[in-house]
């Protein structure tokens, strides 16, 4: 059933992530928002900023592309140097940043070498303390770089990775076949394929990482097409009654927790009162975590949700052990991450205005 009360919470919680777009990443749906530079009024698509030399080595230019992210003082451009499909070198351009503090930040420009550009996104890269700016700035813009350049290959060669068809059948069929079929045993199936495909192999789940980059970037096809999916049963499905489908039914973490918590009979009983205060921590921890991204303030705990642990070659061990312990956890206390902690799905509880 249509539910226009909740029209309204959706639509505040989407101009609350608009805003924490604006103030993190100063662009909004690929429109950058700083004052822009003369070299930078004249658009440039993701092909133009690829120049491709005759002995095969590639450099991708960073500078006018959409998405592309600016430190402290303005842009921070970079060339991206591939050579035999890899990462040779990223160089910075000329910018107005402090040079001491984009001194320290330059000592990233190297932790890309060697890689392909597959394996560069999906590491992880913290920015450098007392330059965060310069060092986000550069983290961010090879980042925009290298997906760009990516997009551009697949345009090229007119195919789509397999791996997305295959994550987007199991992201539809979580999507579909729950409206219609209530078995345990096909619960348990897509559980188990959530978990192994969208988290494992494929590595695809809402976070806030994502949903910040498509507000600021928008959406690239076809890549963004399972996170499209995703944001659909997120937001839309609840307008129609389907309460926390993505949650139930989608999300990787949760449905690993839901097996564990099937595989042990025993739950410890929490008092009412307890419930109360963890969901009030939830909200608490929440309303503090989007203070930070709206204060443009240690806005790096967007990479530290649990969900990036099913990237374990590139995730942190803290976030590895953290996100086993809440699954184990789940063996005894439902879902413990899901309904105390996760501030991706307090975001959208609030979209749903359930609290």
């Amino acid at each position: 059933m249509f539910k226009p009360d909740k029209i309204i919470s959706l639509i505040l919680t989407l101009l609350m992530v608009a805003a924490a777009a604006i103030v993190v990443n100063k662009t909004i749906f690929g429109r950058n928002l700083q004052k822009p530079t003369k070299e930078a009024l004249t658009s440039t698509t993701a092909t133009d900023s690829i120049d491709r030399a005759p002995d095969g080595t590639v450099t991708i230019h960073t500078k006018d592309l959409h998405g592309a992210i600016g430190g402290y003082a303005g842009p921070v451009p970079l060339d991206i140097i591939l050579k035999e499909g890899k990462i040779s070198s990223v160089e910075a351009l000329p910018n107005s940043e402090t040079p001491s503090f984009f001194s320290r930040a330059s000592e990233l420009l190297d932790v890309w070498n060697g890689k392909t550009p597959r394996e560069a996104l999906d590491m992880k890269v913290d920015a450098i303390s007392g330059a965060t700016y310069s060092s986000s700035a550069i983290i961010s813009n090879v980042r925009t770089g290298l997906a760009a350049y990516e997009g551009a290959e697949a345009s090229t060669d007119g195919s789509t990775p397999w791996k997305i068809w295959i994550a987007l059948a199991v992201t539809l069929a979580a999507c579909i076949v729950p409206l219609f079929v209530h078995s345990k045993i096909y619960h348990n199936v897509q559980l188990i394929a959530n978990v192994a495909v969208l988290g494992f192999w494929c590595g695809q789940f809402l976070d806030y990482a994502l949903i910040l980059k498509y507000t600021s970037s928008g959406f690239t096809w076809p890549a963004a097409a399972v996170g499209i999916v995703m944001l659909v049963a997120a937001f839309i499905y609840p307008i129609f009654g389907r309460p926390q489908h993505y949650c139930n039914h989608i999300c990787p973490l949760g449905s690993a927790q839901q097996l564990m918590s099937e595989i042990c009979g025993y739950k410890i009983k929490l008092s009412p009162k307890t419930i109360h205060a963890l969901e009030w921590f939830r909200r608490i921890l929440w309303a503090c975590l989007m203070l930070l991204l709206w204060a443009d303030c240690l806005t790096s705990w967007i990479d530290l949700e649990l969900f990036q642990a099913f990237q374990f070659r590139s995730a942190a061990p803290g976030i590895i052990i953290a996100a086993a312990l809440f699954v184990l956890l789940s063996a005894v206390v439902t879902r413990p991450y899901c309904r105390f902690v996760c501030p991706t799905g307090s975001l959208f509880k609030r979209a749903e205005n359930i609290g």
